[in-house]
Parts: structure tokens; sequence; C-alpha cells
């Protein structure tokens, strides 16, 4: 399976910023807010290509951009990857809600 396979089977999409910025994004629910995360390697700038390579995320307002808290680093994609549901509250991720209505907001 593709890096591109795995990410989207976790939700997250490919998104660039102007300024050429490269990373994975998925958009939630976070403390009450609409939120995204993004997903870069540990420079920031660019993002991950492989499942074994140190990643950093940080979680943004939707509507302010501003950060919610500190980004935080894993050793890896994967070990992030294996870890993603646990690091949101299940009544508040995914957003927006899937078809089953799980994570309704």
């Amino acid at each position: 399976m593709s890096i591109d396979e795995v990410m989207k089977k976790h939700g997250l999409t490919l998104s660039a910023s102007c300024a050429g910025r490269a990373f994975w994004t998925k958009w939630l629910k976070y403390q009450g807010k609409r939120a995204y995360i993004t997903v870069t390697d540990l420079s920031g700038e660019s993002f991950p290509t492989t499942l074994t390579e140190p990643v950093r995320v940080a979680i943004y307002e939707l509507r302010s951009g501003d950060e919610l808290g500190p980004p935080q680093d894993f050793p890896s994609l994967s070990s992030f990857l294996e870890n993603l549901e646990t690091l949101f509250s299940p009544e508040q991720f995914p957003y927006p809600p899937s078809p089953s209505g799980a994570g309704t907001g």
C-alpha cells in the first residue's frame, strides 16, 4: 500500500500552503472547536514520505488558524497513525461526522 493510500485510509489529505509548505491534514473537532491537524516532517516544511520517518503534528483552530497546543513529535509516521484516534476523544473525532453519525458535532 502506498503512503498516499495509507494516509487516505486514516482520513488525511495532502495540502500545500501558498508559501510552498506541504503537509497532510485532517479536519476534526477538538475541545469543542472546529480544528485541523497538520502532519509534517520534523523540519515542518514538507510532508513525510515514508512510514518510518519522524513527524511533527500540530493542531490549529479552523477559524483563526491559532495553534490549540504545542506541536508533538513522533518517532515515526506509523507510530502517530497507530495512536491517531486515541489522541482525540471519540466523541470529538472525526470532523466532519462520518456517514454512520459517529463524531457528530
